[in-house]
């Protein structure tokens, strides 16, 4: 919500995208909560959605674009290709966490990887560290800090 402030008086639009953006953790974050603990195996449940994602995501961006090419000679390539993995290692952590605890608290830890995500973003991707940035990685990683505290 912070990073969508302009200069002085918040615009609407972005305030909105950042309220929908939170509905939409929200949600699937409960779908995959209540759904790892109704399949009973955190390792089948995480198959099972990477399984559909890895149907439905190229579909629809042939769908969407007409032609989907992959070089594997192309350095980008193999840097999506380790994102990728890297993602659906989180992916499973999360996934096996949420078998194990409850679903707020670790939707709130898992949530401080997009503090990681813009360090990462600077030092690999040359992106500016805002004030306003680094102001609002601050405020995730007390929030975290908060989940953990007690006195």
């Amino acid at each position: 919500m912070g990073l969508s402030l302009g200069r002085g008086r918040a615009s609407t639009t972005p305030i909105l995208y950042a309220l929908a953006t939170g509905a939409i953790i929200a949600a699937y974050a409960t779908v995959d909560a209540i759904g790892v603990r109704a399949a009973g195996n955190a390792g089948a449940y995480t198959a099972g959605v990477l399984l559909i994602y890895g149907a439905l995501l190229p579909a629809t961006f042939v769908a969407c674009r007409g032609r989907l090419t992959v070089e594997p000679r192309a350095p980008e390539t193999w840097k999506a290709l380790g994102g990728g993995l890297f993602a659906i290692l989180a992916y499973g952590v999360v996934v096996a966490a949420f078998a194990l605890g409850p679903a707020g608290p670790i939707t709130a830890i898992r949530e401080t990887s997009v503090a990681f995500a813009a360090f990462v973003g600077r030092l690999f991707l040359g992106e500016m560290l805002t004030p306003r940035r680094v102001g609002a990685c601050a405020i995730v990683a007390l929030g975290a800090v908060c989940l953990g505290y007690q006195p």
